[in-house]
């Protein structure tokens, strides 16, 4: 896992790097609109994971946040790289 990149692509796993209102530092969220088109002071769409879980059976009602993209740091590349890197720990 890489912790040094901003996201540039759908569906990267990211972490934010600072505190913002309402979410948890530990919070994990998925990149849902392709990050290359924005410029790093840009507000990029995420979905946070847990959030994405507790809507398994309807994911689309599961809340965009807006969040720009500088404040994300990329952990993984998507939710499969993601997971096996637990077994890395």
């Amino acid at each position: 896992m890489n912790s040094t990149l901003m996201p540039t692509k759908q569906g990267q796993i990211c972490k934010i790097t600072s505190d913002i209102a309402d979410m948890e530092l530990e919070d994990v969220f998925i990149v849902t609109e392709n990050a290359a088109e924005f410029d790093n002071d840009d507000d990029i769409l995420v979905v946070n994971l847990k959030e994405l879980q507790r809507n398994q059976k309807n994911p689309d009602v599961a809340e965009r946040i807006s969040v720009r993209k500088e404040e994300l740091v990329v952990v993984a590349e998507d939710l499969t790289a993601y997971i096996q890197s637990w077994n890395l720990k």
